[in-house]
């Protein structure tokens, strides 16, 4: 069984940062939370970055995320960052106010930007790795706003546990998710960091080109 410990936490998470430096999609990321850094209380995201965040995040959805209107845009997540319970939140921006193309996993990673302490990014691989380590006991699929619930419950308490900001948390298990089957054959067949360090390389490079990174499909 999976042992989430903080040095796989770290291990993991360096390992994503390495597969996705210079990636548009870390330069996505960080344009993002830069902007709202800058943003006077209460933080809310406008039409542009949130467009950008569907795109991070669930890129089939992009026709929708440009469907919705500027004001109900950054009504909506002004609205949901007042808000003081996770519920309410989460039901702001999947129910509520009825942005197009905005179901949990995008809601989720909508809260994660707004609130980086307190939210995590609601993701399949993740979920698998967690359940890995036997600590998910429902479908890896259940993307339900139950789920998310329990699902930010025991993202918190290892957070806690290990010391690691949840974004740590949630790169190391959907890395280890996405990739570990790869490292672990590496190891077996030459324990060199040399030989590792070049099949991972080859690995990224065959399966990681621009707009083909894995993120999960909001099925929610």
């Amino acid at each position: 069984m999976l042992n989430i410990s903080r040095e796989f936490v770290k291990h993991w998470a360096k390992v994503y940062d390495q597969k996705f430096k210079g990636s548009k999609e870390l330069l996505v990321e960080m344009e993002i939370r830069e902007w709202l850094a800058n943003q006077p209380e209460p933080k809310y995201l406008d039409k542009e970055h949130f467009v950008k965040l569907g795109w991070w995040k669930a890129r089939r959805q992009m026709k929708n995320y440009k469907a919705n209107n500027e004001t109900l845009v950054k009504d909506s997540t002004r609205l949901a960052y007042q808000a003081s319970d996770g519920r309410q939140k989460l039901d702001i921006l999947t129910k509520q106010k009825k942005l197009k193309g905005v179901r949990v996993a995008v809601a989720s990673t909508i809260l994660h930007f707004l609130h980086p302490n307190d939210f995590p990014i609601f993701d399949v691989h993740v979920r698998k790795s967690l359940r890995k380590a036997g600590e998910w006991n429902r479908s890896e699929n259940d993307a339900s706003g139950d789920a998310w619930l329990k699902y930010v419950g025991i993202m918190r308490d290892f957070s806690k546990k290990l010391n690691v900001s949840l974004r740590e948390l949630d790169k190391a298990l959907w890395a280890y998710d996405k990739w570990g089957n790869v490292e672990r054959e590496v190891v077996e067949i030459d324990d060199e960091p040399d030989a590792y360090t070049w099949l991972l390389e080859a690995e990224y490079l065959m399966g990681m080109g621009e707009g083909e990174v894995d993120k999960e499909v909001d099925k929610d």
